[in-house]
């Protein structure tokens, strides 16, 4: 049983304007045209990159460089739980927020006031934590018709009605048994909702599926790993991982989605030689057929846990005096790249990272990378030491964003290394979920740079145009706007504005937890909205214990000064705790007592 809570908020007279308000508690469809046009229309946010090309990028400009500084808290929403953060990115339609959290929970809040409307648990098996990798984490929700669709943490799809929560279907993806868990969030497509897969530490085969978004049923499956590909040994592709965990992008024209692939399985890449297509690479995909149409790989043969994984950004830029149709990426590895996305063909790749030492380079032509066979481990050798950037990555998940009116892109870019050592004993995985690593790892600061990085990149040149650092890593997606700012945060807790054009520092305010989600911005009743998830996360529990939290925040010019509507709360009441005087409680056999004009009652069936 899945349980659905629900809140309504009262309406209430508002005697300064003279109107009567109601919570937006039924929001009209999200119709595959609304999707297509999703970058004109401010007042919402409908899919994780906000729009098919993943640019998060809002014209709006009511908070900009000269008034940021005025940002302050409207509301804040508790997600509750057990408080394990918040990697989601907010959706925002008709004045409704829908979010996940962890242990892939979903919630309706008001855009306005932080009430919330529903809340649904999907009720995740808890023996399935032995399948996670890196936390109980969800990185959002998809809107399309009537409905919400969120992933499950133990690898099943759930379709929600989006004005009440209730389930309309739920089907699984992949038994969660073999490995197989989803932190990504779902892509509408046309008719259909799309989702990858997590565990390629657990001996899988990744891939991507299709499924109705009516009815729940399977459309297609793309394999990230080929059936019998001969870029790996035997069978190893069977077990091979290139899990596809985060979210795709979708190029309406070429009708391809693009999705990025996880690392090789396992670690230890003595056990596997070949290039071990497609992971740590990115695939194309006929979004009708499910045919993967062609393949990159960003480092064939990884041998250092680089998945490529952040969400691709699609751009049409100039490139050499030539227009090209561009999927941009910033790698773990440590490389910013623009790949032509009509066939894969390289274009250019950036060392991002100072320091950077497990390649020399990449070839021109193809893209290759001239391996540093100093920095790949030997089997049952010593640690090797410092590999740059460490396994953590460059940058991981965490979605870039892209001023198409500037030709600027913004992503994190950290600066730490490792230690690696591979193992002799490493026994192949019998398909119950078992870790397939062969290998571990250290992970070290450097003491010659601050291990945060933040950069603003020319995308025709690739050429880094400013970077702003910080003591700790950074590990939260981003936003860009019109008003010459970029929203981010980090992981001392700031929710953070910087100057578009030079990255300085123009605002921050403490949330109490470290930034791992994706801010949002969007206008409603002419108040433009920005909203930070705050709460610890993923990875980072690795390395920090406290503060944990996973709080939503909304910030506005003064707060958005005094609504002429009421804020509503949250607390949800407990049947039977405090019940009118004459009716049987929860308490003291259900009786009635003496006093308030009532006579006493014998005993009543307790409320349950």
């Amino acid at each position: 049983m899945k349980l659905v809570t629900k809140f309504a908020v009262l309406a209430a007279a508002t005697f300064a304007v003279g109107l009567l308000y109601v919570s937006p508690v039924q929001a009209g469809p999200v119709t595959y045209q609304d999707l297509l046009t999703s970058d004109d229309d401010t007042s919402s946010w409908l899919q994780y990159g906000r729009t098919y090309d993943g640019h998060r990028y809002v014209r709006l400009d009511q908070i900009n460089r000269s008034n940021v500084n005025r940002l302050r808290p409207v509301w804040i929403f508790p997600t509750g739980g057990e408080n394990r953060g918040l990697q989601a990115t907010p959706l925002v339609h008709d004045g409704v927020i829908y979010m996940s959290a962890d242990e892939s929970r979903v919630f309706a809040i008001d855009a306005r006031t932080g009430a919330k409307i529903w809340a649904y648990d999907p009720e995740v098996a808890e023996e399935a934590e032995r399948v996670y990798c890196c936390g109980s984490q969800n990185r959002g929700v998809a809107l399309l018709d009537d409905k919400v669709f969120v992933a499950t943490m133990d690898a099943r799809i759930v379709a929600l009605n989006k004005d009440t929560g209730e389930e309309i279907w739920d089907t699984v993806v992949h038994t969660w048994e073999d490995g197989y868990s989803i932190t990504g969030a779902v892509l509408a497509v046309k008719d259909m909702v799309l989702t990858g897969v997590a565990g390629g530490e657990f001996g899988i085969r990744g891939f991507v599926k299709a499924f109705d978004a009516d009815t729940g049923e399977l459309r297609w499956t793309a394999y990230a790993i080929p059936e019998g590909d001969d870029s790996w040994p035997g069978d190893m592709w069977k077990d091979g991982g290139g899990s596809t965990w985060t979210t795709g992008a979708f190029d309406p024209e070429l009708n391809l989605v693009y999705w990025h692939v996880g690392n090789a399985g396992p670690w230890n890449c003595n056990l596997r030689p070949g290039d071990n297509k497609w992971t740590a690479g990115v695939i194309a995909i006929d979004a009708d057929s499910g045919d993967i149409v062609w393949g990159f790989q960003y480092t064939p043969h990884d041998c250092w846990d680089y998945d490529s994984v952040s969400t691709p950004v699609l751009a049409d830029i100039v490139i050499d005096g030539q227009m090209r149709k561009t999927l941009l990426h910033h790698d773990k590895n440590g490389f910013f790249y623009a790949i032509d996305r009509t066939n894969g063909e390289f274009i250019y790749g950036k060392p991002m990272v100072p320091g950077l030492n497990w390649a020399f380079g990449l070839d021109p032509v193809t893209g290759r990378p001239d391996v540093n066979p100093d920095f790949v481990a030997v089997t049952g050798g010593p640690e090797v030491a410092p590999i740059i950037p460490s396994l953590e990555g460059a940058i991981d998940w965490q979605p870039l964003a892209y001023n198409s009116d500037t030709g600027l892109i913004y992503f994190l870019s950290n600066t730490w290394a490792m230690g690696y050592k591979f193992y002799e004993d490493c026994p192949r995985p019998t398909g119950a979920g078992e870790w397939y690593l062969c290998a571990d790892y250290q992970q070290y600061i450097r003491p010659d740079i601050p291990v945060g990085a933040f950069l603003a990149v020319d995308v025709a040149t690739g050429n880094e145009v400013w970077r702003t650092t910080n003591t700790l890593p950074f590990w939260s997606g981003v936003v860009v706007t019109s008003g010459g700012l970029v929203f981010m945060g980090d992981n001392y807790g700031h929710a953070m504005a910087m100057d578009a054009h030079n990255g300085t520092v123009l605002w921050r305010f403490p949330t109490g937890s470290p930034i791992t989600g994706s801010p949002i911005t969007y206008d409603i009743d002419g108040v433009q909205y920005v909203l930070f998830p705050s709460g610890m996360s993923g990875d980072m529990t690795f390395y920090y214990t406290n503060p944990k939290a996973g709080n939503l925040i909304a910030f506005a010019l003064d707060g958005g000064g005094t609504p002429p509507h009421p804020v509503g709360n949250n607390l949800q009441y407990v049947p039977g705790g405090h019940s009118p005087v004459g009716e049987a409680g929860m308490f003291l056999g259900g009786r009635v007592i003496e006093g308030y004009g009532y006579p006493p009652t014998e005993e009543k069936p307790l409320v349950q």
